[in-house]
């Protein structure tokens, strides 16, 4: 009975001690338990206050920083944590977006800010490239239009100084020894510088010289040119048989005349200007020195720069005040091959101005033209446009001599006058009255028979009333 006691204390015992650690290890998870559901709840409140901070404060940071935001660390409770962590990824992740996001629309719009460019670049371009050629287009026209109208004016001017010239030769013919003489060379000689200017603003219009000149030698060459510019007394020509072709003899006739205008306008009225040739392997030279106004550099610079054609001015470019005398010539020398150049100071301490001649257009003069005109420089006096001796009529084919009428034959040879390049002058016979009368040739502008009658109209007047020289108008010269 007792071990059955004892035994049933022993398991007793040993039931009140299991019931007693079992208690204790319950009450023991109770409290762990209790632990961690008040950590769970401190957890979630945490995790409730970084959400709220997230939304309300860290995702408006990410926004107005443009993704550049310092992550914030997580609430204590939740360190350590995979909500703190995840918190914290999401916050990188969000400003990591953003950032993209900006990055992405800045991308764009520098894009599309620089195709804006672009195009507007493109459009500007085209649009002043429209504006030049309409600008260009209009100017063209407006030259086209103002060298229309100025050709169309000069044309008729020299149409109608020619035309009057002609009309003056003939009663220069009919008149040479009576009181309208001089008066009517005074007029041809002014027609003549009409002509002269004239000439040059069809040149400087796009047109060209109509008339046309035979073959000619340098020395009539020069004494033509002085048929154009006033002060003709005051040139000292030389002499050269060396002959000019067709086709240029004109526009060197004009260019000359220019040069020799500007020397003579710009050179005291008591001086002479001189005219001098230089003949070389590669043409001749025309020599035109004065001893009047040296040109300064600064004026040489500008003539060269014309002369030359690195300065090429349209005619609307001229100024109110037009200064053509080098733009003609420039022209002339461009358009039929020979040079022009001014070089300052001569040995006269004045201008030099010369034209240079290439051998290509020049040839050999008749005999005939050679002999006449030396003759008649050396008897001529200082100073004075000679008549030369005759030469044969057959040099100047533009002369037409009038047949002689019956019982005219014994005057013809006692009354023989010759031109001023040395050609015979056929004068006016009375015809009978049966028979009309033919017209003489008409002396075209600057033909040597005039300058040559009125050379002998102006020593005679200046024989009976004194030596006169005119002064120069400097306010119609060409070129300063």
């Amino acid at each position: 009975m007792i071990t059955t006691a004892t035994a049933m204390v022993i398991v007793l015992a040993a039931a009140a001690i299991v019931a007693v650690a079992a208690a204790w290890v319950t009450h023991h998870r109770w409290q762990k338990t209790r632990r961690q559901a008040h950590l769970l709840a401190r957890e979630q409140q945490a995790t409730e206050g970084a959400l709220h901070k997230l939304v309300h404060e860290t995702l408006p940071q990410i926004h107005q920083s443009g993704g550049r935001i310092t992550v914030p660390a997580p609430a204590p409770e939740l360190a350590g944590t995979a909500v703190g962590e995840q918190l914290t990824n999401v916050v990188k992740a969000t400003a990591g977006v953003v950032q993209a996001v900006i990055r992405d629309i800045q991308y764009a719009a520098h894009q599309e800010i620089e195709q804006a460019k672009t195009l507007g670049a493109e459009e500007l371009r085209r649009s002043h490239t429209a504006a030049q050629e309409e600008i260009a287009r209009v100017r063209a026209t407006a030259v086209r239009s103002t060298e229309a109208a100025v050709r169309s004016v000069s044309s008729a001017l020299v149409g109608m100084a020619a035309k009057t010239s002609r009309k003056v030769s003939e009663g220069v013919r009919e008149h040479e020894d009576d009181a309208a003489f001089e008066t009517l060379t005074d007029i041809d000689h002014t027609v003549q510088q009409m002509l002269l200017v004239a000439q040059g603003w069809t040149i400087l219009a796009g047109g060209k010289l109509t008339r046309h000149w035979p073959t000619t030698t340098l020395t009539d060459v020069v004494r033509a040119a002085m048929g154009y510019v006033e002060d003709y007394q005051r040139v000292q020509p030389q002499e050269l048989t060396v002959a000019v072709k067709t086709r240029v003899v004109g526009p060197v006739v004009h260019a000359l005349a220019l040069l020799l205008d500007n020397a003579l306008r710009f050179s005291p009225p008591q001086s002479r200007v001189h005219v001098s040739f230089e003949q070389g392997h590669h043409g001749v030279t025309v020599f035109v020195d004065d001893s009047g106004l040296q040109m300064t550099p600064e004026q040489l610079d500008s003539a060269r720069d014309i002369l030359t054609g690195q300065r090429t001015d349209d005619i609307t470019q001229l100024g109110a005040r037009p200064q053509t005398g080098f733009r003609v010539a420039a022209a002339l020398a461009r358009a039929y091959g020979f040079r022009v150049d001014v070089q300052a100071p001569n040995s006269l301490l004045g201008t030099r101005a010369l034209l240079t001649l290439p051998q290509d257009l020049l040839t050999t003069a008749p005999q005939a033209a050679q002999e006449g005109p030396s003759a008649a420089l050396a008897s001529a006096p200082s100073g004075r446009l000679p008549a030369p001796a005759p030469v044969p009529v057959a040099t100047q084919p533009a002369l037409t001599p009038v047949p002689p009428t019956a019982g005219e034959s014994d005057q013809e040879g006692s009354a023989v006058r010759t031109t001023a390049s040395g050609l015979t002058v056929r004068s006016r016979r009375a015809a009978p009255a049966s028979a009309p009368v033919s017209r003489p040739a008409n002396a075209e502008p600057g033909r040597a028979s005039v300058i040559a009658a009125w050379a002998r109209g102006t020593q005679r007047a200046r024989a009976e009333q004194g030596t006169h020289v005119p002064t120069a108008d400097n306010d119609q010269g060409h070129d300063a």
